[in-house]
């Protein structure tokens, strides 16, 4: 079936069941998808991030699973607001594609989605559908809180000689793969 057959209603549906069995409502979000718009609590300072990925641009099909896709995105949004030494509470997610798109695709992106920001204990509070002429993207934008006893955030213009940098993870391995995925190398 694709989105066109099932139709926004249906689609909105489909996609608010899978959230809300991904994570319960918690603090700081109130109120999740469904109304007009989420309700946070906010008794501190708040992070805010977000990025968009495009299919043919940031994620190939023949490479990445809608599920990979799904991920990917929360990922990087809440390494982001981890970077500033916050932990990621509320997504917003932004689906753009075209109304031949299967359900069973969108399906998959939202398990990826909801799976990945229940790990990292976030919850999707909300976002928006839209139509496309034929490409698809998908944005994500994450709220986040910092720590009691943290004032403010970790900025990158407060890097002085000397302190120091920590990474987790070998460096250059998104890159080293995408060069051997566009070689046509096992994947």
């Amino acid at each position: 079936m694709t989105i066109a057959g099932l139709g926004e209603s249906g689609l909105l549906d489909t996609v608010f069941a899978r959230f809300a069995t991904a994570a319960p409502l918690c603090s700081p979000v109130a109120l999740g998808p469904g109304d007009d718009a989420a309700y946070l609590r906010a008794s501190g300072g708040v992070l805010l991030t977000t990025d968009t990925m495009v299919r043919g641009r940031d994620w190939h099909d023949r490479w990445s699973s809608p599920s990979d896709v799904g991920a990917k995105v929360v990922t990087q949004n809440l390494a982001d607001v981890a970077a500033m030494g916050g932990v990621g509470t509320a997504l917003l997610v932004t689906l753009v594609a075209p109304a031949s798109t299967t359900v069973s695709w969108v399906e998959d992106l939202v398990d990826g989605i909801a799976r990945t920001a229940s790990r990292a204990g976030a919850r999707v509070a909300g976002g928006d559908l839209s139509s496309s002429g034929g490409g698809v993207s998908v944005s994500v934008t994450a709220v986040g809180d910092l720590p009691d006893g943290v004032s403010s955030p970790v900025l990158r213009s407060g890097m002085r000689p000397g302190d120091l940098l920590a990474v987790s993870g070998p460096l250059g391995r998104s890159a080293a793969g995408l060069e051997v995925l566009r070689r046509g190398g096992a994947g």
